[in-house]
């Protein structure tokens, strides 16, 4: 069998399971979540509308607009990223709260 190649016995581990993870302060993680909240809660329907308009006519009639700048990508399983991921479905709900208050209104 090559060096490469070879069997570990389970009391041999040597793979360290436990990462060093990175300490968001709050303000760090409060800015994260409002990013993202805000880029899901405005730049996501400017994203989808622009889409369709440009599907739909088969061109590229509406050009790219950038309200909100994509948030920096943090780190998987880091407490940057869960508040980034909490921010997103939040805007994304209250985004979907707005549309649906807007067509469900009885005039």
């Amino acid at each position: 069998m090559s060096d490469e190649m070879r069997i570990i016995p389970m009391d041999e581990t040597t793979v360290d399971m436990e990462q060093e993870e990175e300490v968001c302060s709050p303000s760090d993680c409060a800015g994260a979540f409002m990013h993202s909240f805000s880029h899901s809660l405005v730049q996501g329907p400017i994203d989808g509308v622009t889409e369709v308009v440009n599907t739909i006519v088969g061109s590229r009639v509406i050009p790219k607009v950038e309200v909100i700048k994509t948030p920096e990508k943090a780190e998987i399983g880091t407490n940057r990223w869960q508040a980034q991921k909490y921010g997103s479905g939040a805007g994304l709900i209250a985004c979907l709260f707005i549309v649906g208050r807007m067509l469900s209104r009885r005039r």
